[in-house]
């Protein structure tokens, strides 16, 4: 009887540790994954706006270069803004995976 009950009690502290472990596995899955999707969001709205500027603005400065082809530089530079926000979207993209 003694033995039996040891047994028990083995088992149900083995049991609770290893449901310890899975609890802590999944809270940091949990926090792994929300860290993951942060930072694909804030990467991909960052693209989409960078998509977005560099088609306005380099259809814009085509335009105004083909007409005034001294606006040429001019256009470049507002394209290369447009460019810096995909740039920025990386680096804070690598901020929340690195936090």
């Amino acid at each position: 009887m003694n033995r039996s009950l040891e047994a028990i009690c083995m088992g149900s502290l083995i049991m609770l540790l290893m449901m310890q472990a899975v609890a802590a596995a999944e809270a940091e899955t949990n926090t792994i994954m929300s860290k993951v999707f942060a930072a694909a969001i804030a990467f991909s709205v960052a693209v989409a706006a960078a998509g977005f500027t560099i088609s306005k603005a380099g259809s814009a400065g085509l335009a105004a270069s083909a007409e005034r082809p001294e606006v040429r530089t001019v256009a470049i530079i507002i394209s290369a803004f447009g460019e810096a926000l995909a740039i920025y979207g990386i680096a804070i993209a690598f901020f929340i995976l690195s936090a």
